[in-house]
């Protein structure tokens, strides 16, 4: 049973609106009773089915459904993708780029309706319909019935008006800043797709590190095992060499199992879903970055030239500084000019005498009005808006100093890592050039029975830590410079990464 108050609040919704019952919406329904629209309760999972109408039985309809084909695109079959064709095809397939150019382009349209004030309105309208209107004489009472027809074309342009170019400046700027956010938004994909490609390169030549691995540590047990065959060696010696064995296929497992991670990480960075298969190259393929040339204050003076957020934040500044003119502005009058041309047909007749003759009459009208509106006292609130205004602004300038401290910060730190990624990668080199020496003069010397099994196994170690050593230098390497160089801000990140390889 409908409650009472709640059958004549429709009702008069329906009075109102000239519907049916049964096309208010649920929502409204509700308008005088908004808790029954809000979740029933603290421990029970809320159904949109009572506020949306037509969302179904539990609320499923209302969830958007998600299709996994979304993030599927259409990849060359069988190309090696390199770190620049990756690139490209994450600023094409990820959809952050796409909402960072739609909000450009908004800030364009914004632009646009702010000049458009400039420009007159032209406007058309009218109205047509039937009156009737009773008079009164000393004679005695009559009335007039009839049609009318008023078509108006108008006119009204703003002469003068401050805050107009301060509000043209303020869309001005913010569409800079969109611009400049559209920018450094796709350094962030570019940097993102570096650190996942180089994360997965890393982990695939782990992969192919612990498969020599286990085959180095298979050849031990084999080699173990026919020195007991000769009575030069124990049966402790045999199960330590299956032990280290077993490890080295479980570190092979633990490297296929980060493929798959970072597998799927390039793929979220390019914007497609995580089971998409891409074929890349191999770390071996890239060149390692060079030496730095540049000291580190130049490239610190580099990046507060050219990064695009500093300058979007900057672009906000000047902003919220035309916004405080536009505020201002409001303190003085706006004058506008407003004109009509249109005409007026009457047709009536005298109700009150039979058989009255129709009369019609048929004149141009028109106005034109030189208008001023000049706010004198609102209650303080234009004093309020421009500090309020006022307020924004400084913590814009505050935002744009703390950015600067930022980007001083990271460049300094990228910096660093660089230089000491690259001199990590020469000792790395030299330490698996020197363990590999080591494992083939102690399996040498194994073979001849003048070297223990503990040290056959030691230098097997040795080996394998000095491949991961290498992997990770060199990948830290590359990251370190692709790090720099999104630190930097570089308006071509792409071009920066194929330098690098």
């Amino acid at each position: 049973m409908i409650p009472r108050h709640l059958s004549l609040s429709s009702g008069l919704v329906c009075l109102l609106t000239a519907c049916s019952p049964g096309d208010i919406p649920r929502a409204i329904k509700h308008f005088d009773a908004p808790m029954e629209s809000a979740p029933s309760s603290a421990h029970q999972i809320w159904r949109p089915a009572e506020v949306l109408p037509g969302s179904g039985a539990g609320g499923l309809a209302a969830v958007p459904v998600f299709s996994r084909d979304a993030g599927r695109p259409q990849l060359e079959a069988g190309r090696i993708y390199d770190l620049a064709a990756l690139v490209d095809l994450g600023l094409r397939q990820n959809p952050v780029t796409r909402s960072v150019w739609e909000e450009a382009r908004s800030a364009a349209a914004g632009l646009g309706i702010a000049e458009a004030a400039w420009l007159p309105v032209i406007a058309v309208g009218g109205h047509a319909g039937y009156y009737r209107y009773p008079f009164s004489e000393q004679t005695g009472a009559f009335s007039l019935g009839g049609t009318a027809v008023d078509p108006v074309v108008g006119l009204s342009w703003i002469l003068f008006d401050r805050a107009r170019p301060a509000s043209i400046d303020r869309a001005g700027q913010q569409l800079l800043a969109a611009g400049f956010a559209m920018n450094r938004t796709h350094q962030q994909v570019i940097f993102d797709i570096q650190r996942s490609f180089y994360a997965l390169l890393a982990a695939r030549a782990r992969v192919q590190a612990a498969e020599k691995n286990l085959e180095q540590s298979s050849s031990n047990v084999a080699s173990i095992q026919a020195q007991l065959g000769r009575g030069l060696a124990t049966r402790p010696e045999v199960l330590l060499a299956v032990q280290d064995q077993a490890h080295a296929g479980y570190e092979l497992q633990s490297a296929r199992g980060q493929v798959m991670t970072f597998q799927a990480d390039l793929a979220e960075s390019l914007g497609m879903t995580p089971d998409v298969k891409i074929q890349t190259v191999a770390m071996s393929d890239l060149t390692l970055p060079k030496e730095l040339e540049s000291e580190a204050d130049a490239v610190i003076d580099q990046a507060l030239q050219q990064r695009p957020d500093l300058a979007e934040k900057l672009a906000k500044l000047r902003a919220q500084e035309a916004d405080i003119r536009r505020q201002e502005a409001t303190w003085w009058p706006v004058i506008s000019l407003t004109a009509k041309q249109g005409w007026k047909q009457w047709n009536y007749r005298d109700l009150s005498t039979p058989n009255s003759p129709d009369v019609s009459i048929g004149s141009p009208v028109a106005d034109a009005f030189l208008t001023m509106d000049w706010n004198i006292f609102e209650g303080f609130a234009g004093v309020n808006r421009i500090d309020q205004a006022r307020a924004r602004k400084n913590a814009a300038q505050a935002d744009l100093e703390t950015l600067q401290l930022k980007i001083i910060r990271d460049v300094w730190r990228a910096y660093a890592d660089i230089k000491t990624s690259a001199r990590k990668v020469e000792f790395a080199i030299a330490m698996l050039s020197a363990a590999e020496q080591s494992w083939e003069a102690a399996r040498a010397t194994y073979a001849q029975g003048l070297c223990t099994v503990v040290e056959l196994l030691t230098a097997e170690r040795n080996l394998a830590q000095a491949r991961a050593t290498d992997i990770d230098s060199r990948a830290g390497l590359l990251k370190a410079a692709a790090e720099l160089v999104y630190a930097a801000g570089s308006q071509d990140g792409s071009d920066r990464s194929r330098d690098s390889r």
